[in-house]
């Protein structure tokens, strides 16, 4: 949630830091502003040549008829659309696009087109000048770079565009969305100036993490044969929350109107939130964090129940309430708390917040005998430092000299967390999978760590399951 203020600044608005001084032409914050820090903070960049390089990189989704009609397929596509249309000053579609939608999404959409369209991306039938995903059997691109998005039931991956298409069983939506997720990736790292991305193959099975490379040989249980939990407590509606609410939003959910989810957050939508959070509509701020999750939940049919304050040592959990907690938390005090609420599980995600960590994460799944104040002690949280460090850039000094504000307004930028839309999808299919595993009375995995921009660096560590699934599931079919 909050993060701490910068010394001397703790009266230091959210509001003046959207400002643009425009003497210097320097802008310190926008909707992209959580994205453009992987550019500034790298000390490459100033604040306008990285708001001039994200404003002319494009992006191109092609999908075939191959796979356009499937859940893994159709997942994969709009989960490029809405993230890319983040990362990318422009993203582009083509290919088998006026397909029946397979999920009900809470946009006035009824194709791919429509519902891509309202994500933000275009269509074309040209073949621009962009970075290219390919999704499913399109031919392989004559120009520029591409990459191709590939899964094999619970497996998701990327692959060199030149590489054979081989996918798998296209019944796993959230492989697609992992896919999807990934490709982007690959696509933002080529176009700062990564040689090594899209260049190699990688993959991971979301069902069995741990299983390696051996991962992409076992699709994992057809889907109908899982059970999907029917209660969920999210804590923390920003983007990891989101992408929590995005993944179960293209679940095969039978009868949506039977599952609960409880949204915690005391947060409003802010502008720098549209860049990071997958469900914020461009221009929609102010609104509390659980309104807008609300209003994405019921429109896809779903119960809700909201909790506008944050998560604190008063608050515990009723016996009638979800028993599975998704928390996407920022801060360790926060985390630790969630220890002793009364949660049969919690299903713990976190994100690396600087642009040499960003793509990495870490999910930690701590049932009733696990305790989140024990396993988080020890952690420290570097805000300060990271601000200090900051700081010392050119960019950063140049914009504390322009403001006059004793360097506030720079600081408090350089206090925010870098983050990107794709990451957070990624690690939101992750955990939904856990809580999969959970409802379905397979044993969890206690702890997940990674980095999205190489999959060959995931572990994983198995735990044991339950003798008792105290948590409530529906099947995926009626």
């Amino acid at each position: 949630m909050e993060k701490p203020q910068p010394q001397g600044c703790s009266d230091f608005s959210r509001g003046m830091v959207a400002e643009m001084n425009r003497d210097n032409n320097i802008e310190i914050d926008s909707e992209t502003s959580r994205i453009r820090a992987v550019l500034v903070n790298s000390g490459q960049h100033s604040f306008a040549e990285a708001e001039e390089k994200l404003a002319a990189s494009a992006l191109s989704l092609v999908i075939g008829d191959d796979v356009a009609h499937t859940p893994a397929g159709q997942a994969a596509f709009l989960t490029a659309a809405v993230t890319g249309a983040r990362c990318f000053g422009q993203v582009t579609f083509r290919g088998a696009i006026d397909v029946p939608l397979l999920f009900p999404l809470p946009v006035p959409a009824k194709t791919l087109a429509e519902a891509a369209t309202a994500f933000g991306a275009q269509p074309t039938e040209a073949l621009p000048t962009a970075r290219k995903i390919l999704i499913g059997s399109v031919p392989k691109a004559h120009d520029g770079w591409a990459v191709r998005a590939v899964w094999a039931g619970w497996t998701a991956g990327i692959a060199p565009e030149k590489n054979p298409v081989s996918l798998g069983r296209s019944d796993c939506s959230l492989a697609g969305v992992a896919a999807g997720a990934l490709a982007v990736g690959q696509a933002f790292l080529a176009e700062q100036g990564d040689i090594r991305a899209g260049r190699t193959a990688q993959s991971l099975s979301l069902w069995l993490p741990d299983s390696g490379e051996q991962g992409a040989f076992d699709p994992g249980p057809d889907f109908k044969n899982v059970l999907l939990p029917a209660s969920l407590w999210l804590v923390g509606l920003g983007n990891l929350g989101q992408a929590f609410l995005w993944s179960l939003t293209l679940l095969p959910y039978p009868q949506p109107e039977e599952v609960l989810l409880l949204f915690q957050d005391d947060q409003r939508i802010g502008k720098e939130n549209w860049g990071t959070s997958v469900l914020v509509e461009r221009g929609r701020y102010g609104m509390l964090k659980t309104r807008i999750a609300e209003d994405w939940a019921m429109r896809r049919g779903f119960q809700v129940r909201r909790v506008d304050r944050r998560l604190d040592a008063n608050l515990f959990r009723t016996p009638i309430e979800p028993g599975i907690a998704l928390a996407g938390l920022d801060r360790m005090p926060a985390r630790r708390l969630l220890g002793g609420r009364g949660f049969e599980y919690v299903i713990d995600a976190g994100l690396g917040a600087t642009v040499t960590d960003y793509r990495k994460f870490r999910l930690n799944v701590f049932d009733s005998a696990a305790n989140p104040s024990t396993h988080f002690a020890d952690v420290e949280d570097e805000t300060v430092q990271v601000i200090h460090d900051l700081m010392q850039l050119p960019s950063y000094r140049q914009l504390a000299e322009s403001r006059g504000d004793g360097g506030c307004g720079a600081a408090t930028l350089a206090g925010s967390s870098v983050a990107v839309p794709f990451v957070s999808a990624f690690v939101g299919a992750l955990s939904i999978t856990q809580a999969i595993r959970i409802a379905s009375g397979e044993a969890h995995h206690v702890g997940i760590t990674g980095d999205t921009g190489n999959l060959r660096n995931v572990r994983a560590a198995p735990g044991i399951a339950s003798a008792r699934v105290a948590v409530n599931s529906v099947r995926t079919v009626s």
